[in-house]
């Protein structure tokens, strides 16, 4: 039942470090108009680059797993290089980047609100907002004949409910496994591919529909999400 991960891009997360990159670029350009004597800006971009090098740390900040960059390694490679000859000149364009450590810092502090604004993680619609794609597969033999209409399941995703994942979650994580009990409760026997995420978010998930077709189980790359509707996602054959 794995699906293979498709890449995807996070605009939030883009336009926060181009903000952070212009900002230091500006501190770079206003340091450097200040100097008497000044030198060339390839010289200066590779000393604040060298200056953004450091020794950093993660922690877990406000939802998020941030780098706080505590030694300035890069910095005093640049000072040993240079302190026989131009260090005073570059000095503070060294500092600028380790400064921008800090800077990235609060632009990605500040994405993640705006993020949460626009695209919510708990909607199954943000991962299944593109359906033109889109079509079923069975992934397993006991899969009954069903058929993807995307203007039925587009309006019964728009009603689903989060559902208890107690249960599903084993169910799932032992179907993996061909020897293992659950391997023959075909639980989920469709898979739905092709689909795609809102654009920016970033986001993808593999979606599994369960054999009734009212059960959706969304599995992303770091957890799970099962939803359940009150009429079935898909054209269900009769059975007599």
């Amino acid at each position: 039942m794995q699906l293979d991960w498709h890449y995807s891009w996070n605009v939030v997360d883009a336009a926060a470090g181009l903000l952070g990159w212009l900002v230091v670029l500006g501190l770079v350009i206003f340091q450097r108009q200040k100097q008497e004597t000044r030198r060339p800006i390839w010289k200066i971009l590779l000393v604040t680059l060298a200056g953004f090098f450091s020794l950093s740390f993660k922690i877990p900040l406000f939802g998020q797993i941030v780098n706080i960059a505590l030694l300035p390694l890069g910095l005093w490679i640049a000072y040993l290089l240079l302190r026989k000859r131009s260090w005073t000149d570059y000095r503070k364009f060294a500092w600028i980047g380790f400064a921008a450590n800090y800077v990235l810092l609060v632009t990605t502090l500040l994405a993640g609100p705006i993020y949460g604004s626009l695209f919510d993680r708990n909607d199954p619609s943000t991962y299944l907002a593109h359906l033109e794609k889109a079509k079923l597969v069975a992934i397993h033999p006991s899969a009954g004949e069903a058929t993807f209409e995307k203007k039925l399941f587009s309006s019964t995703l728009a009603e689903v409910k989060a559902s208890d994942m107690a249960g599903t979650l084993d169910w799932y994580r032992e179907s993996l496994l061909e020897d293992g009990t659950q391997y023959q409760q075909e639980r989920f026997p469709y898979a739905l591919v092709g689909a795609e995420a809102r654009w920016g978010s970033g986001l993808h998930a593999s979606a599994y529909l369960e054999a009734d077709g009212k059960g959706l189980l969304l599995a992303t790359k770091d957890r799970y999400y099962y939803y359940r509707s009150e009429e079935p996602m898909l054209r269900m054959e009769v059975r007599e």
